[in-house]
């Protein structure tokens, strides 16, 4: 049941401030409704007086909570109708603006007829039985308000829950996992440490149930705590902040007896004498006040104590902690998984482990794993299987949801339900609109600003503060109260704890909905007309279901996909359903198809006028309809990464609303139109594109103020006027922070050098700048302020493809740079001071660089830091990334003092540049290619990095041996190793003693000849090496060796003889591939154990292979093996199995697939035989997904009969079905029979084939790939084949004649798996 107030106060908000705005008050005037209109805000006042007095009945009285229902429905739709009001005023305000800047028009005309015309009297029409029935509807609730009894209520509602026990000092019976959070805050309370305040505060934080009055109580009654204060006192303070009551509850336990005041003062007199100089601890539980003056208040009795004296506040909020403490505080996080499984135990079994009831375990992890480790739920449902001990009974619990449980049974609900009674009320709509999220999605802070402000949650300043400054405040305040929590991967994204996620869905109700994969749940869906919020994780083609569930959503106004797990692929979706969706979408505030592969837009978008929120990021879009810029309520149009898109619309100056245009990474986008300076609202615009002619102009940026965040300036070498860049007056843009310069790398430079420098100086952006890219300038030298200190902010500076700069920028006296970056200039010979700054030296330079790369400079010869001693040294203190490459004249570098250096990157650079690197303690990552003059990575280094941990050597091909017998190389921490085409090398026996070598990779290193036997390794890949010849297989043995692969080593071969006391192996995934004289036969033979083989792969191999290691044997693949004539028995494990031109003159196959597979490929060489399909007991295989099968039939026309049994030929479990090759087939109707599972066709090369079953079709594919079939091609053409009607359902249809496809993929879930081997 949805808490009615969530949503239904926001929108009377709203309704409230639209009614009063001037240009709607003008429209309603003009169209004779404004008496109606003033009359809906009458009634509405008279309604909203009443709503906390029926929001307290509802759930006692039916008719009270239909009224409120009702009242929910009539606010949405009124909203609507308002909002078209709003909608045609902004449209005749635009028509206004342009017909008096027009010069058509020059007769003059009556101004009683000028705002006169046929759209408005359609308008009118349209408008006016809407506003009746909105009207009727209105004084028909109004009615009501006498009969059911509802009144105005003028007192604060207390906050409506269930009354909690107030807490006590005593610790529970059962404490697990917070014994070292128990250590920790005791250090803080028997700390003697001066302060500055007079009396030291801890504050406890976390979320409700998390177990902060638990440790509260741990430490209260230890006896450490016993001994160190004087005097303690416990209170509950709870959500009523009664000063009066918790002082005299303080002052009853500190002075151990009655208290019989009833005055404040003498209250608090008497507490500060009983404190007087004493050290004590007092603990105030659960605490919700924010205000500061009744904490000053509460306070001053505990001003006298000693030092030492300690309080601890317990709360769910962290402005509490700021306002009790300048410390942040203590911050509790959940349980492990083992703690919270011991409390399960404990409160469910009367135990601490599940000994006695192993068939519980894997249920009861997975219940902790639902109450996300937090105590008060795995406390609760652990009480409720008390009594309850057979796996169904914990099943059932398992699979409740956690308010389906009755609240005199549980204590979750209550406890974080009170997080919600004190949210202010502007904050509740917003935290339920968060229901939408499925449990553990991460959601992007600035993102869903987007989407409140969209809905119009977001409440208008009167000051000048911008909704997304007021948005960013909501959030943090749902921060601050544990609403949310940062996620662990990136700091702009956050997720809800799952049952505060539980709690969301709660209040919310059926307003909000978010589909699950169960299309059959989805479309039992009976509530779908209430609705208004709705949101889908995506999958890459399930989408076309989903997308027609939510057409009965007739009033949706969030229609959101969201990537979850998929993040970053594409997704597929029918062209016919997103334009069905559209017209289902009309009240739609918010609209996304990002991530889709859709290429048209349809024009009905413009029906769409309540948009606020259109993101088609990441779509496959060339061209945006120019009705897209009728959409005047736009706020927010996304199109990032929208590749593919060559324009924006003509009118885009229309969207008057549009506050962020986010266009990053649309690199067929070189033109933009006029007319985006008059967007004033826009405060994201991350990229612009000059125009030569009647376009976009570089001073059109100067009316757009409010630019914030980043932006990147393309194609300046089509600036002719230098007062172009300054009227763009990027030097009082303080919200950019991110900004790229950029000429066209393609530029011939035929402007004057002067122009670029001047142009380039009047580009200066505001001080505030913290990341700067300049790409391709023509000019000679940079500017002034290329480097000026007085940009202090500025953290990161990339300078690429400069290529007349004879000198690099003054760069070395930015205070916060961190990251430097110069690439492709052609011209620079030499570095020194001058990138220092003037009169300044490199001991003073660079102070908090963290990575620097030098690359593409072929001219560069010298790099000089003369120090105020005058030697040739530089340090780098905090330096961890060194980059340079293609530097080949490079020869004379510094002594470059390096102590934090974690990775060296060196690529087609002398090897004295490593010679110059010193103290090199921290390096742990090397990387070396095209190293000139490198034998030895001995001789490379004066100082030797002996804790590298990875090793990468390429195209190194003076290299002779690694680093040789020396004594002075010793690299124990070496885990990885990669050695490629270093031509000269011809032994890896220093690798023997490396006790932590877990990865080695060798190919192409043509004078290697042995492998020393390496104890400790892992994974060892070996390719291309023609002279290694011999592979004694005690080397491949190794007890832990997971992982082996041998490529296209020509000579590589088995010792003839050999004893082996041990002959088994851990080896979990083989690969061998074109070793022809490498004798699988015996290495794979019954000498040797591969009892852990989970993945065979054998590619062109010549010897029979009638035995293999099967036991555990999941994955098969063999590749053109000539003498596969049946497969090897004892496969019961076998998942996939791939045959790919496998040579034989026997009929295939022979004897029974494995019962367990799910994967097939067969793809017939050209003497492989194969026995008709018919004959295979195809069907009998129920755990198959995927039949993959190539030629074999030549003669072929059509596959007859059926399977051995009668029934299909393929089983109905199969999901992806491909087949080609086949030269005559001419029908596909047996073998398509029964596939009602399908879900992905591909047929190829079949020239004969006209037809296709209709029933196939018919299914829910989501994929059809058709290539090289001319007949079939035909019939499915866009809008002309007499199969389109048939397939335009379908997400994805591909239809090919361009020859045989080299590479077929399977879509599976998101992966891709390649079909033919390589």
């Amino acid at each position: 049941m949805a808490m009615i107030e969530v949503f239904l106060g926001a929108i009377i908000k709203v309704i409230f401030d639209k009614l009063a705005s001037v240009d709607l008050k003008k429209l309603a005037r003009s169209e004779g409704l404004d008496t109606q209109l003033k009359r809906w805000s009458q009634v509405l006042s008279l309604i909203q007086a009443v709503l906390d007095d029926a929001e307290d009945k509802q759930n006692m009285r039916i008719a009270v909570k239909q009224w409120l229902d009702d009242l929910q429905d009539l606010a949405y739709d009124m909203d609507d109708v308002i909002d078209e009001f709003s909608t045609e005023a902004c449209r005749r305000k635009l028509m206004e603006a342009q017909g008096s800047t027009s010069k058509v028009r020059k007769v003059k005309i009556p101004s009683c007829c000028t705002n006169f015309s046929v759209k408005d009297y359609k308008f009118n029409r349209k408008m006016a039985p809407k506003v009746d029935e909105i009207t009727r509807r209105l004084e028909s609730l109004k009615e009501q308000i006498k009969i059911l009894h509802l009144v105005e209520t003028v007192a604060k509602r207390p906050n409506k829950t269930r009354d909690r026990l107030p807490s006590t000092s005593l610790v529970e019976s059962y404490v697990y996992g917070r014994e070292n959070d128990k250590e920790e805050l005791l250090k803080l309370l028997l700390s003697n440490e001066s302060s500055d305040d007079q009396v030291v505060v801890i504050p406890i934080v976390g979320m409700g149930g998390v177990g902060k009055t638990t440790l509260a109580q741990m430490v209260y009654n230890d006896d450490r705590v016993n001994e160190f204060f004087d005097s303690k006192a416990w209170a509950c303070v709870s959500d009523d902040f009664d000063i009066f009551g918790v002082t005299k509850t303080i002052l009853r336990a500190i002075t151990a007896g009655g208290c019989d005041y009833e005055d404040l003062n003498m209250v608090q007199v008497k507490l500060s004498e009983a404190l007087t100089r004493k050290r004590f601890l007092i603990v105030l539980d659960d605490v919700w006040n924010e205000k500061y003056e009744d904490w000053d208040i509460l306070r001053r009795p505990f001003l006298v104590g000693s030092s030492g004296s300690k309080i601890i506040v317990t709360t769910r909020h962290h402005r509490v902690a700021s306002v009790v403490s300048s410390t942040s505080g203590y911050s509790l996080e959940v349980l492990t998984d083992d703690e919270s499984l011991w409390l399960l135990a404990r409160h469910a079994l009367g135990r601490t482990n599940f000994d006695r009831y192993p068939n519980l375990e894997g249920i009861g992890r997975s219940i902790v794993r639902k109450c996300k480790n937090l105590p008060l739920a795995v406390k609760t449902l652990g009480g409720l299987l008390r009594d309850r001990s057979t796996p169904d009974e914990w099943t059932d619990i398992l699979n409740s949801e956690i308010w389906e449980i009755k609240e005199d049974q549980s204590d979750i609900l209550p406890a974080l339900r009170l997080s919600y009674y004190h949210l202010p009320a502007h904050l509740k709509p917003c935290f339920a609109y968060c229901s939408i999220f499925p449990k553990d999605y991460e959601f992007d802070k600035y993102e869903l600003v987007l989407l409140w402000m969209a809905e119009g949650f977001l409440e208008e300043s009167k000051a000048s503060d911008l909704m997304e400054d007021i948005g960013e405040d909501y959030f943090k305040e749902l921060l601050m109260r544990s609403f949310f929590q940062q996620s662990s991967s990136t700091s702009s994204h956050f997720v809800m704890h799952d049952l505060i996620n539980d709690l969301a869905r709660y209040v919310a109700g059926d307003f909000c909905s978010r589909l699950t994969d169960d299309l059959e749940e989805n479309m039992k869906c009976t509530i779908l007309d209430k609705v208004r919020y709705a949101s889908f994780t995506s999958s890459v083609h399930g989408a076309t279901q989903k997308f027609k569930t939510l057409q009965k959503a007739k009033h949706l106004r969030s229609f959101l996909p969201l990537s979850g797990k998929y993040g970053g692929t594409t997704f597929y979706i029918a062209k016919k359903v997103v334009a069905e969706l559209l017209l289902e979408l009309r009240y739609s505030r918010v609209l996304s198809f990002s991530g889709y592969a859709i290429s048209d837009l349809p024009n009905s978008i413009v029906e769409l006028i309540h948009l606020r929120y259109l993101n088609l990021s990441g779509t496959s879009l060339k061209l945006l309809p120019e009705s897209l810029s009728n959409l005047c309520n736009l706020q927010t149009l996304g199109l990032r990464n929208c590749w593919q898109l060559i324009n924006l619309p003509v009118g885009i100056r229309k969207l008057i609303n549009l506050r962020h245009l986010e266009n990053s990474n649309t690199s067929q986008l070189h033109e933009m139109p006029s007319g985006i300076d008059q967007l004033t609202s826009l405060q994201t615009l991350s990229k612009v594109v000059v125009s030569k002619h009647g376009g976009f102009r570089l001073n059109d940026l100067g009316n757009l103020s409010l630019l914030a965040g980043s932006l990147a300036i393309l194609e300046l070498q089509n600036v002719t006027n230098v007062q172009e860049a300054r009227d763009a007056n990027l030097k009082n843009k303080r919200d950019l922070d991110n900004i790229v310069l950029a000429w066209n790398s393609e530029y011939d430079g035929s402007l004057s050098k002067v122009l670029q420098q001047d142009l380039l100086e009047a580009l200066r952006p505001h001080t505030n700048l913290t990341s700067l890219e300049i790409k391709f300038y023509k000019g000679d030298k940079f500017s002034s302020w290329v480097g000026d200190s007085s940009f202090t902010k500025l953290v990161k500076v990339s300078l690429k493809g400069c290529t007349h700069c004879k000198c690099l920028p003054s760069l070395g006296q930015l205070p916060a740079l961190k990251d430097l970056s110069i690439q492709t200039m052609l011209e620079v010979k030499a570095v020194g001071t001058e990138l220092c700054g003037k009169d300044c030296s490199w001991e003073f330079s660079f102070p908090l660089l963290e990575s620097l790369t030098f690359d593409d400079m072929p001219e560069w010869e010298e790099w000089t830091c003369l120090s105020s001693a005058g030697e040739n040294e530089c340090h780098f203190p905090l330096l961890q990334k060194l980059c340079i490459s293609r530097c080949p004249k490079l020869k004379s570098i510094p002594v470059l003092q390096l102590p934090s250096l974690s990775e060296l990157k060196l690529l087609k650079c002398s090897v004295g540049i490593a010679k110059c690197l010193y103290n090199l303690t921290s390096l742990n990552n090397l990387d070396f290619r095209q190293i000139i003059g490198l034998a030895s990575l001995e001789d490379a280094f004066m100082q030797f990095p002996s804790g590298l941990e990875d090793i990468t050597l390429r195209e190194c091909h003076q290299l002779k041996n690694l680093w040789g017998s020396s004594n002075t190389v010793n690299l124990v921490k070496l885990k990885s190793l990669v050695v490629s085409e270093c031509s000269q090398l011809s032994s890896l026996e220093e690798l023997a003693v490396l006790p932590m070598l877990k990865y080695l990779k060798i190919e192409s290193c043509s004078a290697l000849q042995s492998l020393p036997t390496l104890s400790g390794l892992n994974i060892l890949r070996i390719s291309s090496c023609s002279a290694l010849s011999c592979l004694p297989m005690d080397k491949l043995l190794l007890p832990q060796l997971r992982n082996l692969g041998i490529r296209h080593c020509q000579k590589l071969n088995l010792p003839p003889e050999i004893v082996i006391e041990d002959t088994s192996t851990s080896i979990e995934s083989l690969e061998i591939v074109g070793c022809p004289c490498l004798n699988l036969r015996t290495m794979l033979g019954s000498v040797y154990s591969f009892a852990s083989l989970r993945f065979l792969d054998i590619r062109d191999c010549d010897y029979d292979l009638d035995q293999l290691p099967t036991p555990s044997l999941k994955r098969l693949s063999l590749c053109r093996c000539k003498n596969v004539s049946y497969l090897p028995s004892g496969l019961g494990r076998l998942r996939s199995l791939l045959l790919y031109s496998c040579s034989s003159p026997l009929l295939f196959p022979q004897g029974d697939f494995p019962p367990t597979l799910k994967f097939l490929d067969i793809e017939a060489g050209e003497n492989l035989q194969l026995k008709p399909l018919s004959e295979w007991g195809l069907n009998r295989l129920t755990f198959l997904e995927r039949f993959y099968i190539r030629g074999g039939y030549p003669e072929l026309e059509s596959f007859s009969g059926s399977g051995d049994d009668g029934l299909a030929l393929l089983p109905p479990t199969l999901r992806s079905v491909a087949i080609g090759d086949l030269p005559n087939l001419k029908s596909l109707s047996a073998f398509l029979r029964g596939l009602t599972a399908l879900r992905y066709l591909h047929i190829f090369e079949c020239p004969k084939l006209g037809s296709l079953p209709k029933e196939s079709l018919r299914n829910p594919l989501q994929t059809l790939v058709i290539n090289k079939c001319p007949l079939l091609q035909k019939r499915c053409l866009m809008d002309r084949g007499d199969y389109w009607p048939m397939i335009e359902d379908i997400p994805c249809v591909e239809i090919r004649s361009d020859g045989i496809m080299q590479n077929i993929c399977w879509h599976v879930g998101s992966t891709r798996l390649a079909s033919l081997c390589t």
